[in-house]
């Protein structure tokens, strides 16, 4: 069943030029800079499948600032920002289990009707780098509910203000460490943000 999935959505997406990415369960659009994407998560079960799609953006200098930081192999799926279709649209449950044809065919056309009503305009408003920052800053500093990829997207977002020359001061930086605090992120994660913050300071503003 998981391929029928990926092969119901693939000629959907495709027409809207999403493309599959070799050798994963996702579709991108490109754009200067970056990708739009979308992620099918599939998880087998004996009796069904637990289907959840997500919706993200890969801003590649980010990507790339962040890979080379931690010295590893840019991965072609590493996402910048992401969301589960299910926070973007009240339409469809963040998980859907399927367990014959009729139920499939029943989540695919709901799946593909959020997508069109909410799921691409998102895609698109997050495809301008000049709305990052405050989307960023409404999602780590202004949300009740903290993410659970908090750690990711506050690095992400600190890297964004280093790309666009921001003007960062210690102040700045440690409103990023109260969050994490806050949300009790293991202590590695914290002192990794802070090394992240020394070597770009001598690398980007030398």
């Amino acid at each position: 069943m998981k391929k029928e999935v990926v092969h119901y959505l693939e000629n959907f997406l495709n027409d809207f030029q999403y493309f599959k990415i070799d050798g994963y369960d996702a579709f991108h659009h490109q754009f200067s800079g970056g990708s739009k994407i979308i992620v099918i998560n599939s998880t087998p079960y004996e009796d069904g499948l637990m289907l959840e799609i997500q919706l993200a953006i890969r801003i590649d200098k980010i990507e790339e600032l962040v890979f080379g930081f931690y010295n590893q192999e840019k991965d072609k799926l590493s996402l910048s920002y992401w969301e589960s279709l299910s926070q973007i649209s009240s339409e469809i449950p963040k998980r859907n289990f399927i367990q014959n044809e009729i139920e499939l065919l029943k989540v695919i056309s709901e799946v593909e009707n959020a997508l069109v009503k909410k799921g691409f305009n998102w895609l698109d408003d997050l495809a301008d780098l000049n709305k990052w920052t405050d989307y960023f800053n409404n999602v780590i500093f202004n949300s009740i509910k903290k993410p659970s990829n908090i750690f990711k997207i506050c690095q992400r977002s600190y890297v964004l203000r280093i790309i666009k020359e921001e003007k960062i001061t210690d102040s700045v930086f440690y409103d990023y460490y109260e969050q994490l605090q806050n949300c009790k992120v293991q202590n590695i994660n914290w002192k990794n943000l802070l090394i992240l913050k020394i070597i770009f300071e001598r690398q980007l503003f030398k």
